[in-house]
């Protein structure tokens, strides 16, 4: 065995020695005559141009050098961008030549990549030891430097991220933010999410800038991929819409608030979340529906909320409407005013002065008188260092003590069985109907409140619009219920039906319960009568505590049932 092993290494070695042997005659070009011109191996993949600079060298090497030559090249690139001589020349005793791609400077943008191929044309020039062929690319890269962590809210998918902020060190007013939408990604999301602050005198389109502080941003695919329309969801700027292409439209999209070094230090966006081909949903009028804080920024609490509590009624039978607001700790004071026409004009009046407020320097309650029942606007505007920096609006549906309340008389009892929010059957609830229309109203029902709908006995059709189911969530706040086409202006009561059967004696309603951030869900539930014969109020009732389903988050995408800002409209560029 051991004479096997020594004989073994013997035979090994032997084999070392001949591959030693031949590697070396290969490297004397033992068996190749001429000037072997070929493109060393050694060179870069990639090249590194600018708008200073008009060419890049590619050196092309050669083993004999005892005579001048000359050595035709050909190129790949059709695009023109790279101008490639025709040949380069050596000069006796010259292993290397130089050969000079030039380009038009003017030509050059930020991160796009060029390519070509060298070919060694002259056949008989080269070497089966060397390459006859070089290939490469050449960019410039965008000059970003990283300002640090910062946050993206996004107000439409519901979450808020930490993400790393660039600047532009040549363009300063131009910013980047990597992997923005990783919440939502499912695997296509683009590779940032780039935005310039605009100044007057740029151009957008057709349009050109006069305001101050507007943000530009190109469309940005989220990654997200809705499984309704089988396409990506892409966050587009207003311009690129006919509806919303005017300046004034994009002035949502802003910086809110700078640094003392001149860099942003919150950034909100109000994009047209897009599907190409399809559509999707306007939020160009949204203030905040995207926020984005930079590194270092201290946001100031200049919020303002405005809660509509009632009516209420003095000694002098004098009606007011009561509402509570409340202000950000670096609020100096809040305007308030009611209209029941136009908002906007309303804020500018109150901003400007021409209109009559109210105002406040700390949170409370306040109130303004009106008669009439109707429909009205609670506008409050936040002010700090004499600038409006804040607003909000609340609706107020209000009922005047003075008007005529029609009667509710009992017509039956009956149960409701709940399953989309609430969950259960429960039993023995009172139906009454108005003295003046065909309102009908469940008591006590949801959380303790009035479920009112109308029902047409001669087509059996009924009809739920919005209120409050009576329950707080504790994350999104109020919980209302309508049903679907009241909702969504998009369903029909052909898809979402709403309706009596005489049969059963059950009225189907197909219902969606939402709050502010979106819905929970959608479907039918029921309410199964016994008609009182002689109309006369039944016993009172005990009723059973509700629960709600748990584990319900409101749903932002998935369908566009629900979302009544939905439309068709396509881009213009």
């Amino acid at each position: 065995m051991k004479k096997y092993i020594v004989n073994f290494f013997v035979a090994l070695m032997a084999v070392v020695a001949f591959t030693a042997c031949s590697d070396d005659d290969d490297y004397q070009w033992a068996t190749v005559s001429g000037n072997q011109v070929y493109f060393s191996n050694q060179l870069p993949a990639s090249y590194s141009i600018s708008k200073s600079a008009n060419s890049i060298t590619v050196p092309l090497n050669r083993v004999k050098t005892d005579e001048a030559i000359t050595v035709n090249l050909s190129h790949t690139d059709k695009t023109g961008f790279f101008k490639v001589p025709a040949s380069v020349s050596f000069a006796q005793g010259e292993a290397v030549a130089n050969i000079t791609i030039s380009y038009d400077p003017e030509a050059v943008a930020y991160d796009e990549s060029h390519k070509d191929t060298l070919t060694i044309a002259s056949a008989d020039y080269t070497t089966i030891y060397g390459a006859s062929s070089y290939s490469f690319s050449a960019m410039m890269p965008s000059p970003y430097k990283l300002l640090g962590n910062g946050t993206l809210s996004d107000g439409f998918f519901g979450f808020t991220t930490t993400v790393q902020i660039y600047q532009n060190t040549e363009q300063t007013n131009t910013f980047r933010i990597f992997s923005a939408y990783d919440p939502v990604d499912d695997g296509n999301q683009d590779e940032y999410l780039q935005f310039t602050i605009l100044k007057p005198g740029m151009t957008v389109g057709s349009q050109t800038v006069t305001m101050e502080n507007l943000v530009y941003y190109d469309d940005y695919n989220t990654g997200y991929h809705h499984p309704t329309y089988d396409a990506d969801v892409l966050v587009c700027h207003p311009a690129g819409f006919k509806s919303t292409s005017a300046e004034s439209a994009w002035v949502m999209n802003r910086v809110v608030e700078f640094q003392a070094d001149g860099v942003p230090g919150e950034v909100r966006l109000a994009p047209f979340y897009y599907m190409d081909g399809v559509g999707g949903w306007n939020y160009t009028a949204n203030d905040g529906i995207i926020t984005i804080v930079f590194p270092g920024f201290e946001k100031k609490d200049y919020t303002v909320e405005a809660e509509y509590l009632g009516r209420l009624t003095n000694n002098n039978e004098e009606d007011f409407a009561q509402t509570f607001i409340t202000m950000g700790e670096d609020l100096e004071s809040v305007r308030y005013a009611v209209t029941d026409g136009d908002v906007d004009a309303l804020y500018d009046g109150i901003v400007d002065g021409s209109a009559e407020f109210g105002e406040v320097t700390k949170s409370q309650a306040v109130n303004w008188p009106l008669e009439d029942s109707g429909t009205y606007y609670f506008v409050a505007v936040g002010f700090a260092g004499g600038e409006a920096v804040s607003d909000a609006v609340t609706t107020i549906r209000f009922k005047s003590s003075h008007e005529f309340a029609p009667k509710f008389d009992p017509v039956g009892t009956g149960t409701f069985t709940y399953s989309l929010y609430f969950e259960g059957d429960d039993p023995g609830l009172t139906i009454s109907k108005s003295s003046a229309d065909n309102t009908y109203r469940i008591s006590h029902w949801g959380y303790d409140v009035n479920f009112d709908f109308t029902w047409d006995p001669a087509t059996n059709k009924c009809q739920v619009s919005e209120q409050f189911t009576g329950d707080v969530h504790d994350t999104y706040g109020d919980v209302f219920v309508s049903d679907v086409p009241s909702y969504d202006d998009e369903a029909t009561y052909d898809e979402y039906p709403c309706y009596y059967d005489p049969a059963t004696k059950t009225f189907t309603f197909n219902l969606v319960y939402y709050v502010s951030a979106g819905y929970f869900d959608i479907g039918p539930e029921t309410f199964t009568v016994e008609w009182n014969e002689d109309a006369a109020a039944p016993a009172k009732v005990v009723r059973k505590q509700l629960s709600t389903l748990k584990n319900l988050t409101p749903r932002k995408m998935g369908s566009n049932k629900g979302k009544v800002n939905f439309t068709r409209e396509k881009k213009q560029f």
